[in-house]
């Protein structure tokens, strides 16, 4: 079995939670016997049965009506607004613009969709008219240290009692906000994350707030390693974001089992979340204050791991593998 993937856009330009998601998406297939890699658009004899495309865009609307054609197999996975009053509105708002008409062509050519949860299967149906039988469930992989209790060592660097809020650095994910309610609430922070192209503005106010207050603490990168033994020695776990669909830091917590703080926005009340404290992602005071209530009662606000367990790398390759096994069946 060969499966060619495609990204929503060059990683040169961008690359995220999304991206990092295709490549492990690549490594699981891979550790199944499946040869799994991107698409290479100048190969003349590129021999594959199933192509993988990645965000539901116009640009992907011709390659997937070809690929049709050519009689390929098209998995589509897709970020997809949440089904509520906004996300409704702004579906409403993609019609007006035409961007309907080739999510619509790309959908009418799928032979699966692969979504995160629930929330986005009903997504899926209600707002694309997508049938419930192309809808797989297929949740974000974590890496396996994440679902390895061995003890490792604390960051050398890292504070005595520390929260992380990992993710770019941009308005989207709100760190600005999440500094200054961490100097309210008296916590030390760990922020982990680059900054994003066109928002060097937002990342200057950032780390003014950094460079000013030596309880806050900035790494633009981290290791997965490193990564992992910063998260690991953590007292909680943040991401006040006004928009995700799946964030890989809020499972992070749940295999960890840390408090987790997200902002009331309807990412964070999909399954693997309940339980996490939410707060009011434009308030700085109800950030810092939804911390302090994190820092104090911490197993409050720790969600259950078990549904997290299928994020398990193993667990995710044999769910591919038999999702594509079907398709060519």
């Amino acid at each position: 079995m060969r499966v060619r993937t495609v990204p929503v856009q060059p990683h040169c330009f961008l690359y995220g939670g999304f991206d990092i998601q295709m490549d492990r998406t690549h490594q699981v297939l891979q550790s199944v016997g499946i040869d799994a890699r991107p698409l290479d658009w100048w190969a003349r004899d590129e021999e594959f049965e199933i192509l993988h495309v990645w965000g539901l865009e116009p640009q992907h609307q011709n390659l997937v009506r070809i690929a049709k054609k050519y009689g390929k197999k098209i998995a589509l996975t897709p970020l997809l607004a949440y089904y509520t009053p906004m996300g409704r509105l702004r579906h409403a708002g993609g019609v007006i613009l035409g961007r309907r008409r080739a999510a619509m062509e790309i959908l009418s050519n799928i032979d699966v969709l692969l979504v995160v949860n629930q929330l986005q299967a009903e997504s899926a149906i209600k707002l694309f008219g997508v049938p419930a039988r192309l809808i797989e469930v297929i949740p974000t992989i974590l890496d396996p240290l994440f679902f390895d209790t061995t003890p490792v060592a604390a960051p050398p660097d890292a504070p005595v009692r520390y929260a992380v809020c990992a993710g770019n650095i941009w308005p989207r994910k709100n760190q600005v906000r999440m500094a200054q309610a961490a100097l309210q609430a008296g916590v030390s922070m760990v922020f982990v994350g680059n900054t994003m192209g066109g928002e060097e503005a937002y990342a200057a106010e950032f780390q003014c707030l950094i460079e000013a207050n030596p309880s806050l603490q900035w790494h633009k990168w981290l290791s997965w390693p490193d990564l992992y033994r910063t998260l690991r020695h953590a007292s909680a776990i943040v991401l006040p974001s006004f928009g995700e669909c799946q964030p890989a830091s809020g499972l992070e917590a749940v295999a960890l089992q840390k408090p987790l703080l997200l902002a009331n926005k309807p990412y964070a009340h999909q399954e693997f979340y309940q339980g996490a404290l939410t707060v009011d992602a434009s308030s700085v005071a109800s950030i810092s204050s939804g911390l302090k209530r994190l820092i104090d009662d911490p197993a409050h606000y720790t969600p259950k791991r078990e549904l997290v367990d299928a994020c398990h790398p193993s667990v995710v390759a044999l769910r591919l593998r038999s999702i594509f096994e079907r398709l060519l069946a």
